[in-house]
């Protein structure tokens, strides 16, 4: 009977030492994760693809178990000692959200724009027209138009635009890319291929913007600041501008024919009565 207690007391024990670590365990883990951590969130929307100055983030104090990996936890990580930036978003950042490494990329002007390219998109370079590329800057988003002639089931020409592909990030404008120092007056005219723009496209856009570049012209609109929107866009031919203005030139012939002939008649009329009198 007395062995039995014994061995009751020694398991009671036992469960007893057992809980209190585990509960102690448990305390240090969660003072641990309450522990208050400062990390770098953004204080304003960060759009994709643009350089990353001081004045868009800030630090912020939240427990330690809501700081997301690979998070910045200082701002002198994200710029030089001069405060300078030297990072651009490759994502889309919202207000208040943690600036994690996946989602900026340092560049400067020797390391092109391999490291820009957003996931899943590939770097094209396409040209316009030199004398529209003044108000291109790199890091502005784009929707981009063709304009083609073909022969339709009538066999008859049609001109028609199209759009090729919306909301399109622009990497490079000639050699400038995002997040490299605007090149002066002087050095742009010594650079070659100004007309060229370098966008990031999935393979689907390469193939359309190739083929229509191939077939026609190409023609782009500047997109606002924010508009992500992707619309359904059908396809515009001139004979549907111009096909009430070919109406009233086919009715303004026939009225002149019905006309002419009605003054020949009568014409005809007058001299057969002449005619007649005589």
């Amino acid at each position: 009977m007395k062995r039995s207690i014994i061995i009751a007391l020694i398991c009671a024990i036992i469960c007893a030492v057992l809980a209190y670590l585990f509960l102690s365990d448990l305390e240090i883990k969660y003072k641990s994760a309450t522990d208050p951590v400062k990390v770098v969130v953004a204080c304003q929307r960060i759009s994709q693809g643009i350089l990353i100055e001081p004045n868009m983030l800030i630090e912020k104090t939240v427990p330690k178990e809501y700081m997301q990996p690979k998070a910045f936890q200082s701002l002198t990580d994200l710029f030089k000692e001069d405060g300078s930036a030297i990072y651009i978003s490759l994502n889309t950042i919202e207000e208040n959200e943690q600036i994690l490494s996946t989602k900026v990329s340092k560049t400067n002007q020797d390391t092109g724009i391999s490291s820009l390219i957003p996931d899943s998109k590939k770097a094209l370079s396409v040209s316009f027209d030199a004398e529209s590329l003044g108000i291109l800057t790199p890091g502005s988003r784009i929707d981009i138009y063709a304009i083609i002639e073909y022969i339709d089931n009538g066999k008859e020409l049609q001109d028609m635009v199209f759009s090729v592909a919306q909301n399109i990030l622009i990497l490079a404008v000639g050699e400038s890319c995002i997040g490299s120092v605007k090149k002066s007056d002087q050095e742009d005219e010594n650079v070659t291929n100004l007309n060229s723009v370098t966008v990031a496209v999935s393979v689907e856009e390469t193939q359309k913007i190739l083929m229509a570049c191939e077939k026609g012209s190409l023609k782009y609109v500047v997109r606002p600041t924010g508009d992500l929107e992707i619309s359904d866009i059908k396809p515009f031919k001139l004979s549907s501008m111009i096909k009430d203005i070919s109406k009233i030139s086919q009715n303004h012939t026939r009225d002149l024919k019905t006309a002419n002939q009605r003054e020949v008649l009568e014409i005809i009329n007058k001299y057969t009565n002449i005619n007649k009198r005589k």
